[in-house]
């Protein structure tokens, strides 16, 4: 029996894989050669968490490690602090009585890998193409329509004051507010369809004017609370894929989860900006919202295409949770025309 715990032994410490047993205060007690040589972990240290999981807003009585929740994904994949900064792996956890055993590799790279990556650039260019579509209709929208109808204002004005028949100036006055209230649903559109601000002023001032419009709009409590670097320099056109992420969540929770409660959450962690979203809805099934939700389907492509990630944690009834995190630096290699297309005429 000795020799089979030495053979066994022997065959896990040249796994081609990381093996970690810790406890549940994450304190190592085993780790394997492949282990020791990608992280420089030692016995007796703390596994730290993940970058993922670091950044997530959790209750008193939650894990913050997301593999230990319930019903918990088969694997993962984030980042983790190793000696030499941080490193990608794919993780899985399984409990063993007081025991966790960390399973941690190099996300593998294989047909499979690359299908799904030529998916990602597929998605990628399909969103650039949809935000350029919004930006073509948005300057319709204010330099044609929008003034189209601004002229249109300031003739009945004119119009008005030669008119002295009481039931004719009230028509008017009727006219001139739908006008004025069309000018104004213009306006909303527009900045829906384009946020221009965030090339202008950046993400954090952008949502903080959007928020202040949201509230406005939809007649509801929104809490904004954001924790950024301001020397971390952003790519433009990513913020405004975070900001679409944002959006599309605050539509569904008032749309779809009628609520009247909403918190959002940024903060960065390296380089990453990891956000968490609450709303007091009546929720949703996560299996059948993941199904028929187009737009939940846009914020997980928009995540993925920024080196991030994105979970929902929601029941019928509510309330709904959603958090994940992004990279919104500009990387080497891509395109300049993606990240300054705002500087185009």
């Amino acid at each position: 029996m000795l020799m089979q715990t030495e053979y066994l032994a022997e065959i896990v410490d040249d796994l081609p894989e990381g093996m970690i047993i810790m406890d549940e205060e994450r304190i190592i007690h085993y780790l394997n050669k492949k282990a020791s040589k990608m992280t420089g972990w030692k016995l007796g240290e703390k596994v730290p968490y993940c970058s993922y999981c670091q950044g997530r807003a959790v209750n008193e009585d939650e894990n913050r490690c997301i593999l230990t929740a319930d019903n918990p994904i088969p694997s993962f994949n984030s980042h983790l602090a190793v000696y030499e900064g941080l490193e990608e792996f794919e993780m899985s956890l399984k409990k063993r009585k007081n025991y966790y055993v960390l399973r941690i590799q190099k996300p593998v790279h294989n047909e499979n890998s690359e299908r799904a990556r030529f998916h990602e650039l597929l998605v990628r260019e399909t969103l650039l193409a949809q935000e350029a579509e919004r930006k073509r209709i948005a300057r319709e929208l204010h330099d044609h329509i929008g003034q189209s109808v601004y002229s249109i204002f300031l003739g009945l004005e004119v119009i008005k004051q030669g008119i002295f028949d009481h039931k004719y100036q009230q028509h008017l006055f009727n006219m001139m507010n739908v006008i004025e209230k069309t000018l104004e649903n213009i306006k909303q559109l527009t900045k829906s369809l384009r946020p221009e601000m965030i090339h202008d002023i950046g993400l954090e001032k952008s949502l903080r004017q959007a928020v202040r419009d949201w509230r406005k709009l939809y007649q509801i409590e929104i809490f904004l609370e954001m924790e950024l670097d301001n020397e971390q320099k952003f790519d433009p056109e990513k913020e405004l894929h975070l900001f679409r992420v944002i959006q599309e969540s605050i539509s569904n929770s008032v749309r779809h989860g009628q609520a009247s409660y909403i918190s959002i959450h940024l903060k960065t962690y390296y380089q990453y900006v990891f956000f968490d979203f609450y709303d007091n809805g009546n929720g949703f099934k996560l299996e059948a919202g993941k199904k028929k939700g187009l737009g939940l389907k846009h914020m997980y492509e928009r995540c993925k295409m920024l080196d991030g990630d994105i979970k929902w944690l929601s029941k019928e009834g509510g309330p709904t949770r959603i958090e994940g995190f992004v990279s919104l630096i500009k990387t080497e290699g891509e395109r300049e025309s993606e990240c300054n297309d705002h500087r185009r005429p």
